[in-house]
C-alpha cells in the first residue's frame, strides 16, 4: 500500500521533438545505422536524470505532431478517442492530468513556448490555473507558489530554429546561425513553410523563414547528413543553455522549500531526414514516433525499460505515482506503469501501439493561420489522413495515403503499404514477405472512432487571453 498524495508538486516537462535517440544514454540509437557523417552531442543533463529515475527509450507517440501529440499524453487516451486527432482543427474535449489534478484539490500551471498551439484554441487551457507563455521562471514561480501543483513545461527550443526558440533565447547566436545557414543560398527558392507556432515581431518572424528556407533548401539537396548534425547540435544548445539552468533551478527551490517532486520529462515526436521525411511534418518515420521517457522521484527505482510503451501510458502512469485518484477503467487508452517504475514488476513484452498522421494543403494552412493571427474569422481548414502506423510485437506496418512534394508545395494522394520487423538493435527492417493483416486490423478498428472535427474559432475570449499575455491580435 503507498501512501495518498505522496509528491507536493508533479512537474510534467515537454521537449518538443526530442527524438528518444538524441540523448548520448540511449541503449539502442537509431541514427548510427543511417547517417555516416554525424557525431554525437552531449545531453549530460537528461543523461543524469535518465540514470536516477525510471528511463522509457521506446516510447511510441501517438501522432507526429505537437497538437494531437500532447492531446494523447495529457489525456491517456488515443486522439480519435480524446477530440483533438488532426494537426490543427478540434479540441482536447477529454479529461487531462489536470482535470484530475484540480478534482484532488491542486493547482494547475502550463506553460508553453508554442501558445498558438498549445492553447486556448485547442482546448489545453482548460482546467488550467494558470496559463503562461515563454516565461521558464513564472512557472518555477507559479509552482512553489502553491502548496500542491500538478504543472507542465513546454519547451519548443529543440524544434526548429534547432536549440534557439527565438531572440528572446536565442540572442546573437540565433543571428549568427541564420547568417551561416543563408549565406550561400540561391536567391530564388520555391514557396516554404511560413507557418509559425508562436508569436514574433517582424524580425523573429523574417529569422525564422530565412532558418526554415535554408533547412527546406538542404533537404533539397540531400544533405541529410548535414540536417541531422544542426539538429543534435540544436538539443546540446538548448539543454546547456537553457534547459539545465532550468531544471536545476525547479530541484534546488522544491528541496528549499521542503517539498517533495515527482519530475516527468518526455517528447511530443523527434525528428528525422531522408528521401520520405523532411523533420517531423506528418510522417510515419520511426525516429519520428519514437521519444523518450523519464521520470525521477522518491519511490521511483533506477532503471532502464527498454520494451516498447506508448505516450498514453504516460497520465495513467502518472497520476497512479502521485496518488491522485483517477477512473479505474474505462478512460485511458495506455496501462499504468506506476509498479514498473517504483521497481515492483518489470515490462514483459512491447505494447501494441498506434500512431496516426492527418495533415492539411501548407500553402492553405498558411493563410488559414494569416487571417486567424489578423483577427479574422479564419473558417474552415481541409485535412488529410496522411498515413498511419501500427505496432504489435516485433512488427509494424506503415500505410501511406498522401504525401507532401519537394518544398511541401503539394500534398499528392499515394498509396504505400509495407512491414516492418525490429532487429536485435531495435532498427526496423522492411520484410515484404510479413503478413500485415492483423496489424491493418488494427488501424481499421480504430479508425471506427473517427468523428467529424470541430471547427477551431478564434473567439473575443481567445483574443482576450492573448492580450492578457501581452499579445496584439
Amino acid at each position: 500500500m503507498h501512501d495518498e498524495a505522496r509528491y507536493d508538486h508533479v512537474v510534467l516537462i515537454s521537449i518538443d521533438t526530442m527524438r528518444s535517440d538524441a540523448l548520448s544514454c540511449s541503449p539502442r540509437p537509431l541514427w548510427p545505422h543511417k547517417y555516416r557523417d554525424v557525431h554525437p552531442v552531449r545531453t549530460t543533463v537528461l543523461d543524469e536524470l535518465a540514470g536516477s529515475g525510471a528511463y522509457f527509450p521506446n516510447v511510441i507517440s501517438a501522432a507526429p505532431y505537437t497538437a494531437a501529440a500532447h492531446g494523447a499524453i495529457f489525456s491517456g487516451q488515443y486522439p480519435l478517442h480524446n477530440g483533438l486527432h488532426e494537426f490543427y482543427n478540434g479540441s482536447l474535449r477529454a479529461p487531462s492530468v489536470f482535470t484530475y489534478g484540480r478534482r484532488a484539490g491542486r493547482a494547475t500551471v502550463l506553460k508553453t513556448d508554442f501558445p498558438i498551439i498549445l492553447g486556448p484554441e485547442l482546448g489545453f487551457t482548460r482546467e488550467v490555473d494558470t496559463y503562461l507563455v515563454e516565461d521558464d521562471e513564472g512557472f518555477i514561480d507559479a509552482v512553489l507558489a502553491n502548496d500542491s501543483t500538478v504543472a507542465c513545461a513546454h519547451f519548443g527550443a529543440v524544434h526548429s530554429p534547432y536549440g534557439f526558440h527565438n531572440l528572446k533565447f536565442g540572442g546573437d547566436a540565433y543571428r549568427e546561425k541564420v547568417a551561416e545557414l543563408t549565406a550561400d543560398l540561391p536567391k530564388s527558392l520555391p514557396f516554404t513553410d511560413l507557418l509559425v507556432e508562436s508569436y514574433r515581431d517582424p524580425e523573429d518572424t523574417r529569422l525564422l523563414v530565412h532558418y526554415k528556407r535554408a533547412i527546406a533548401y538542404l533537404h533539397s539537396q540531400g544533405q541529410y547528413d548535414r540536417l541531422l548534425q544542426l539538429y543534435l547540435d540544436g538539443v546540446q544548445h538548448f539543454l546547456e543553455t537553457r534547459f539545465a539552468p532550468f531544471v536545476n533551478r525547479l530541484r534546488e527551490r522544491v528541496a528549499a522549500a521542503g517539498k517533495r517532486m515527482l519530475l516527468v520529462i518526455f517528447a511530443d515526436h523527434g525528428e528525422e531526414f531522408d528521401e520520405r521525411t523532411n523533420g517531423h511534418f506528418n510522417s510515419m518515420a520511426e525516429a519520428v514516433l519514437r521519444v523518450p521517457l523519464i521520470v525521477v522521484g522518491d519511490d521511483v527505482a533506477p532503471a532502464v525499460h527498454q520494451h516498447r510503451i506508448r505516450t498514453v501510458d504516460i497520465a495513467p502512469t502518472v497520476l497512479e505515482l502521485a496518488g491522485i485518484p483517477s477512473p479505474a477503467t474505462g478512460v485511458f487508452d495506455g496501462d499504468s506503469l506506476a509498479a514498473v517504475a517504483r521497481g515492483e514488476d518489470t515490462l514483459r513484452c512491447d505494447a501494441p501501439a498506434i500512431a496516426e498522421a492527418y495533415t492539411s494543403e501548407l500553402i492553405e494552412f498558411v493563410t488559414y493561420q494569416q487571417r486567424q493571427l489578423a483577427g479574422q474569422t479564419p473558417g474552415p481548414l481541409r485535412h488529410y489522413l496522411i498515413g498511419h502506423t501500427a505496432y504489435l510485437d516485433d512488427r509494424r506496418v506503415v500505410r501511406l495515403t498522401r504525401q507532401y512534394s519537394e518544398w511541401f508545395q503539394k500534398i499528392n494522394p499515394t498509396d504505400q503499404t509495407w512491414v516492418e520487423r525490429f532487429d536485435e538493435e531495435g532498427v526496423p527492417v522492411p520484410d515484404p514477405d510479413a503478413d500485415g493483416t492483423d496489424l491493418l486490423a488494427m488501424l481499421d478498428d480504430y479508425r471506427t472512432a473517427l468523428r467529424e472535427p470541430e471547427q477551431v474559432s478564434f473567439t473575443d475570449e481567445i483574443r482576450g487571453q492573448l492580450r492578457a499575455l501581452g499579445y496584439s491580435v
